[in-house]
């Protein structure tokens, strides 16, 4: 009997000058053969007025192509759905934008200290164990990240605005080193948490840091950590293919104006 097959992508950021998604119907050969999609977060930066007005095409597309989309809110679309957090495959295959392993959500931002002056209120009169909680982390995430956004000139298409938000993106060099920081230690901090939070997952899914791969952890060879990457430059990204107790991972190429699977990047097979 044909297992269901459940396909994962993340950070399309639609519409966002930087993304390569710029259309709903590219998207479509991703969604053949596909019986449910899910989209892990900053989908579209719902922060930002002049990009959250392509939510109903994007999300009435979806729901014309698709028998069945689920939205997981990140800290770009924080207020895009309810759902923070997905299982599958009786819980071995755990599913989550990726902020809620980080103290700072994105502690490469030159929005750092803003994030972490909410966050200080939020946890306020919250009791450590409370604190540590995924549930409790997600949630003062979400609440952290509403309206919280870059200027919207950063958003307008043309050089000029590319000039700004490269200038943005690496300066000042501090900004790169916390970047390469956070790309080597994510896998370690991902199954740490899971481990002690998640213990039955044996593969996390998570995107959020742009930085596509897949990952065994020393010392903790039962969890397999994947990263999907991102639709913007330069890493692009990787779906992930869960069908029953099998993962497939592939990578996302653009070829034609469409966006396609092209090359098995891992197959994962899960114990019983």
């Amino acid at each position: 009997m044909h297992a269901p097959r459940t396909r994962i992508l993340s950070d399309l950021h639609y519409r966002d000058p930087g993304s390569t998604a710029q259309s709903p119907a590219a998207l479509n050969p991703l969604l053949r053969e596909t019986e449910r999609l899910v989209l892990n977060g900053d989908t579209l930066d719902t922060v930002v007025p002049s990009l959250r007005q392509h939510w109903d095409e994007l999300r009435n597309h979806f729901k014309n192509t698709c028998a069945e989309t689920t939205f997981i809110s990140g800290n770009h679309d924080p207020d895009i759905s309810e759902v923070a957090e997905l299982s599958l495959a009786d819980d071995r295959v755990w599913i989550t934008h990726g902020d809620v392993f980080f103290d700072s959500i994105a502690p490469w931002s030159r929005q750092r200290i803003e994030i972490d002056r909410r966050l200080a209120v939020l946890r306020e009169g919250r009791d450590a164990s409370t604190l540590a909680s995924v549930e409790t982390r997600l949630h003062l995430n979400r609440v952290a990240c509403l309206d919280l956004r870059d200027p919207e000139e950063f958003f307008h298409p043309g050089i000029l605005a590319q000039s700004r938000r490269l200038a943005h993106t690496l300066i000042p060099p501090t900004r790169i080193l916390s970047m390469l920081h956070t790309w080597r230690n994510t896998p370690r901090i991902v199954a740490a948490l899971a481990r002690a939070q998640r213990p039955r997952a044996r593969v996390v899914v998570l995107g959020h840091t742009h930085y596509p791969g897949v990952w065994r952890v020393p010392g903790r060879p039962d969890i397999t950590v994947i990263n999907t990457g991102s639709f913007s430059r330069p890493f692009g990204g990787l779906a992930v293919d869960v069908e029953g107790s099998s993962i497939r991972v592939v990578r996302v190429t653009r070829k034609g104006g469409e966006f396609r699977a092209s090359g098995i990047v891992a197959d994962i097979t899960l114990a019983d």
